[in-house]
């Protein structure tokens, strides 16, 4: 007998009950499936699926989680949306489109039956407001890196582009009386350098100029357990050789103190992120600083600022001219203007109604994955009329409620009890309403895996749903049926480490951690399904990754190779007694002298935890370091993440689309997603010019260097790709597994008499047409 906790349907309590038989068997099951395969007093048009738990945000500007977007997806519907199967895009709002012939401008012509629950008409206005609403930087989206494609969007989601309120001259100095550099119009667009006054947040004094050669410097704060001193170091380009480290001058006044910024500098990288040299001045002199050793004021009286040119035409016949145009802040004119003259303007960021029917989209550089884009959370339309009257009332998450909440996808949210279960009925407004097969659908939250499988093998939810996991020790016996699904997964689970942290803070000491992990153990006797990972992005990603990955093993010079990359105890102790903790033999053990103990991080989940119970065990075998045991609800683990709360996470990336730009990109410095505090402005650039590069083959080939950087950089520790089982009952019909693991309900059906023939015509896939041209002057 097996006592398990299962929900009850009554109260939403949890119920202890006895099962007399074991989970491989029961009686009346068909052979061959998991648990019943009558689905008896259920109606044939209300879905049952267990989402795993409660999400984070109902908002499709600022959700980040895979709870939230399975739910999203259901609930709302972007200019595409994903086929069944592969996911690639098919018809959503948008019924026809044009695109240049170099990717970077698209029209999009919306349907005119598609309309919100409320009867209203979804309009091109709402795609424009949505869109620059994730890139507020007041929003704070986590999931605005999606939208940094859109031209200028990168620069006004950090909230560098400001626009003049009136005509102003830009001046040479932060005072009024400074001599004028250059004359601007109303409306003018400019990127804020810096901010004058500014506060010194180091003892470290000024230089007197910035030193010669000097590409990258890097700031250590003051140490109060080991009593190591702040210090500021250089590293010089070519054989120019660095200037000597500058410690603390005590006593020097600068410290806190208040300085005015006189002009900004060259161009040089802080602790891996971009950034540049200020000539400063306050009471204990004059001389040069590097950002990052320097604070905002509030209320500083003067931004330092340079003029920006480069905005949207939505016209390919002027995009040679407009990319020949000079970069803001690249050696052109800089001066000052007082802060109270700027002004947030989104008329700069790439994307317009051009009527209520037509959106005109201008891209920063070819993005060849953007129809894949336009079908995910991120890019959804919302309605300013019901999101704004919250956030006015300092309500900003009233608006998703279900008395609400006005969405403008196949289903709407009906019910929602916290922590228990959200249920959705069909949108009366939809355009394609009468396709839907399903009418209702009831969404548990219930994050113990095996209390999940209970409720499938009594018939109670008809699919497992696409955020739970099946329990590892379970997945023996479940292989041989003919119920459970199996694929290969576009994600991928690593351990993240605070960087800020020490121990952690020393590469040497994360890859040591790194290579005393036996990942191939893992996958093979913990998890029992993946792959073992050596790097982020998983081998079978698209866009012509799966292949050059393919190619570098076949000739022997993959950079991520096992032999290179893999588990190396040996090494690992040796890199950790290079960073200053002998490992020691004492009697049957290992102990690393001096090093603290970790804590590893990881939200509630069986299989978590039995991962994390490896990886400590493995560290202690093979390092000597101890290491204790944290699990937090989700959501909980999420703001301790925001929080930087944590020192070892466990976490997953689940790709938002078919790129290795949907991986890599969470590595960036200014990234909202990269929580770790590593930060490499080579990364950055190598990046950039992947994203820049036209040729396809040539574009993935720089990626994957830019990936070897990151990974040099060990700020997250790989585990391994994901591979998804699931159990879906057979009378649902519809279902097709896919390396996004995402269902969209809108394609399932109940077929209650499966056991008596073929399961029938699926709903019509309206498939996208072939772009027109879109070409000058259109």
């Amino acid at each position: 007998m097996e006592l398990v906790l299962v929900p009850s349907r009554r109260s939403g309590a949890l119920l202890l009950v006895a099962l007399s038989c074991p989970l491989a068997a029961c009686a009346g099951e068909t052979e061959g499936y998991v648990g019943t395969t009558a689905r008896v007093g259920k109606d044939v048009t209300t879905f049952y699926v267990n989402n795993g738990d409660e999400p984070e945000y109902l908002d499709p500007g600022k959700a980040v989680d895979t709870v939230s977007f399975t739910l999203l997806h259901q609930m709302f519907e972007g200019l595409t949306s994903y086929a069944p199967g592969d996911l690639h895009a098919a018809q959503g709002v948008a019924a026809r489109w044009e695109r240049s012939d170099d990717n970077r401008f698209f029209r999009f012509h919306l349907r005119p039956e598609a309309r919100w629950s409320d009867g209203k008409p979804v309009t091109a206005h709402d795609f424009e407001y949505a869109w620059k609403r994730v890139l507020r930087p007041s929003t704070a989206s986590l999931a605005a890196t999606n939208l940094h494609v859109l031209k200028n969007g990168e620069l006004f989601n950090l909230g560098k582009l400001k626009a003049l309120r009136e005509g102003a001259t830009l001046r040479r100095a932060p005072r009024p009386d400074a001599p004028p550099a250059l004359e601007l119009s109303k409306g003018a667009f400019v990127v804020v350098l810096g901010q004058s006054p500014a506060r010194v947040t180091s003892a470290v004094a000024p230089l007197p100029a910035p030193p010669t050669g000097v590409t990258s410097v890097t700031y250590v704060e003051p140490d109060e357990a080991t009593g190591a001193g702040e210090r500021l170091s250089f590293d010089a380009a070519g054989a120019t050789p660095p200037p000597a480290p500058r410690d603390a001058t005590p006593g020097g006044g600068w410290r806190g103190a208040e300085v005015a910024l006189l002009a900004g500098g060259p161009q040089v990288a802080c602790n891996g992120a971009a950034d540049r040299w200020f000539e400063i001045e306050g009471p204990a002199g004059r001389g040069f600083l590097p950002g990052c050793l320097l604070a905002p004021v509030e209320g500083a009286a003067y931004a330092l600022v340079a003029p920006h040119t480069s905005l949207p035409t939505y016209d390919p016949a002027m995009a040679p001219a407009a990319r020949a145009a000079p970069r803001s802040g690249s050696g052109g004119v800089t001066g000052f203007v007082a802060s109270s003259s700027l002004v947030e303007d989104d008329t700069a960021v790439g994307v317009r109604a051009r009527d209520d029917q037509t959106l005109d989209v201008e891209l920063e550089q070819s993005t060849p994955y953007f129809t894949d884009l336009t079908s995910f959370v991120t890019l959804f339309p919302v309605r300013r009329d019901v999101v704004e009257p919250f956030e006015a009332r300092g309500e900003p998450e009233l608006w998703f409620r279900p008395e609400n909440m006005v969405v403008n996808g196949p289903y709407r949210l009906d019910e929602w009890k916290f922590r228990y279960e959200i249920t959705m009925d069909r949108n009366p407004a939809y355009w394609g309403h009468d396709a839907l097969r399903i009418h209702r659908i009831v969404w548990m939250e219930i994050a113990q895996y095996n209390a999940t499988l209970q409720l499938y093998k009594a018939g109670d939810i008809d699919y497992l749903g696409d955020n739970c996991e099946l329990p590892y020790d379970h997945l023996g016996w479940l292989s041989g049926k003919k119920d459970l699904r199996r694929t290969e997964f576009l994600s991928t689970v690593y351990y993240e480490l605070n960087t800020r942290r020490p121990p952690v803070d020393d590469p040497r000491v994360r890859w040591a951690l790194n290579l005393a992990i036996d990942k191939r153990e893992l996958v093979e006797k913990i998890t029992r399904l993946g792959k073992p990972a050596t790097h982020y992005v998983p081998d079978i990603t698209g866009s012509g990754y799966a292949e050059q990955a393919a190619e570098d093993r076949a000739r022997g010079v993959d950079p991520f190779s096992i032999s290179d990359v893999g588990h190396d105890p040996a090494r690992a102790r040796a890199l950790l007694a290079e960073a200053g903790y002998e490992v020691v033999r004492e009697g049957d053990e290992l102990r690393a002298k001096g090093f603290p103990p970790l804590e590893i991080l990881y939200n509630t989940g069986e299989g978590h935890a039995q991962v994390a119970v490896a990886i400590q065990d493995m560290w202690k075998r093979h390092l000597g370091v101890s290491a204790t045991l944290r699990s937090e609800e989700w959501r909980v683990m999420l703001k301790d993440l925001r929080d930087g709360n944590f020192q070892v996470i466990r976490l997953g990336w689940l790709a938002d689309y078919n790129h290795p730009q949907t991986w890599l990109g969470t590595f960036l410095s200014q990234s909202p997603q990269n929580r770790s505090g590593w930060a490499d402005a080579e990364f950055d650039k190598a990046v950039g010019e992947a994203a820049a590069t036209a040729d396809l083959g040539e574009s993935i080939r720089r990626y994957r260097a830019a990936e070897r950087r990151a990974l040099d950089g060990m700020c997250r520790i790989p585990l391994y790709f994901e591979e998804k089982p699931t159990l879906v009952k057979p009378w649902v019909r519809g279902f097709i597994p896919n390396a996004r693991n995402t269902q969209l309900i809108k394609w399932l059906w109940i077929d209650p008499d499966w056991q008596k023939g073929p399961a029938g015509e699926p709903p019509p896939v309206l498939e996208l047409p072939p772009p027109g041209r879109l070409g000058g002057g259109q």
